[in-house]
C-alpha cells in the first residue's frame, strides 16, 4: 500500500468534498437520471447519456477521495 502525505487542512477539505459528492451531488444526479428516464427512449436521449457520463466521473472521484483518505499519513 502506498501512503499519501496529506496535511490536516487538506484532509478536511477532501472529507468535505467526499461528503458532498456522496450526499447532495449523488442525489442531484439521481434526480437527473430519473427525469431523463421519464422522457422515454434512452437510445437518443442526450440528457440521459450526459447524466450517465457524469455519474461515472462522480463515482470515480468518490473512489479516488476514499483511497486518498484511507492511505493518508
Amino acid at each position: 500500500t502506498q501512503n499519501t502525505d496529506i496535511k490536516a487542512e487538506g484532509a478536511a477539505r477532501l472529507k468535505e468534498e467526499l461528503e458532498y459528492l456522496k450526499g447532495p451531488a449523488r442525489q442531484e444526479l439521481a434526480e437527473r437520471l430519473r427525469h431523463a428516464v421519464s422522457q422515454g427512449d434512452l437510445s437518443e436521449n442526450a440528457d440521459y447519456h450526459k447524466a450517465k457520463e457524469d455519474q461515472g466521473f462522480l463515482e470515480g472521484r468518490i473512489q479516488e477521495l476514499e483511497y486518498l483518505l484511507k492511505n493518508a499519513v
